[in-house]
């Protein structure tokens, strides 16, 4: 079965687009620099406020997110409330009380957060200067270059999929055989496996790539998010669920590394980040 999901462009990256963007920009990151001045006198509030003013000035797109973003990872706050106890600081009058919002930067966070937000400015996506996002149900998936970053339309891709999945398992009587899934051009693996998280025993998700990083990174993030549902108490291995392999699609064949797979699929998902207008018709 091929899924092609009506209203739904397979574009899977604003990288390319921001990097395009950010040669009209320019080399001036001044306001970067006068944003957060590395002294032992600024406080969180005062730099989140002037590094919000100083996005605005540079047009840089959503400039609150990116700030709270930056300012979180400056301050190695955690990554599921960090940016969320900083937005609360944006609403307080200067003259607040709160601990938060008038402790002062050490200078070392001070000189981090100049330099990340001097990458902002140049539009460098957010998700690589944090390496981290938060993608459907898969909180802080980790994110580098050459892989394109997930958008938010690309879980609406997910969601077509799993109500797939949901229909098969409906439908499937009484065997317990797992719903076998194959995700092309997996990338950072957000796809595969926010489908394997959702269903991880009823779903074998097998993800190809020719990028040997993108296969590296799409494993990584699979123990991160599948490794505690495995193990010898669990009775079987993180590969019955998910596994990133380096090959194309022309070249896939069912062994790999001595392991059979079969060859049919249930399923078949690809969100590629470009489809040259000669190959669409």
């Amino acid at each position: 079965r091929r899924i092609v999901p009506k209203g739904i462009i397979p574009v899977y990256s604003i990288c390319s687009t921001a990097r395009k963007l950010s040669s009209n920009i320019g080399n001036d990151t001044s306001d970067a620099a006068a944003a957060v001045q590395a002294a032992p006198d600024i406080t969180i509030q005062t730099a989140l406020n002037d590094a919000v003013k100083a996005l605005e000035r540079k047009l840089v797109p959503e400039p609150e997110e990116s700030a709270l973003h930056l300012l979180s990872h400056s301050l190695d706050l955690s990554w599921e409330n960090g940016h969320r106890e900083l937005r609360e600081i944006l609403r307080l009058p200067s003259t607040s009380n709160s601990i938060l919002a008038n402790q002062l930067m050490s200078e070392e966070q001070s000189n981090t957060f100049q330099s990340l937000l001097g990458r902002r400015i140049h539009l460098e996506p957010l998700q690589y200067i944090i390496g981290q996002w938060d993608f459907h149900d898969l909180v802080g998936l980790k994110i580098k270059e050459p892989m394109l970053c997930p958008r938010p339309e690309t879980e609406e891709l997910v969601e077509f999929v799993l109500e797939e999945v949901s229909e098969l398992i409906r439908n499937r009587g009484s065997t317990n055989e797992r719903i076998r899934i194959l995700d092309v051009g997996c990338g950072t693996g957000a796809i595969g496996l926010a489908i394997a998280n959702r269903y991880r025993d009823e779903v074998q998700v097998l993800a190809l790539d020719v990028l040997p990083e993108a296969v590296e990174l799409s494993n990584d993030n699979a123990k991160r998010f599948l490794a505690n549902h495995v193990g010898e108490n669990k009775g079987h291995k993180l590969n019955t669920i998910y596994k990133a392999i380096l090959c194309s699609a022309d070249d896939y064949t069912n062994t790999e590394e001595g392991e059979v797979y079969k060859m049919g699929f249930d399923i078949v998902v690809s969100n590629p980040p470009y489809i040259p207008t000669k190959d669409m018709t």
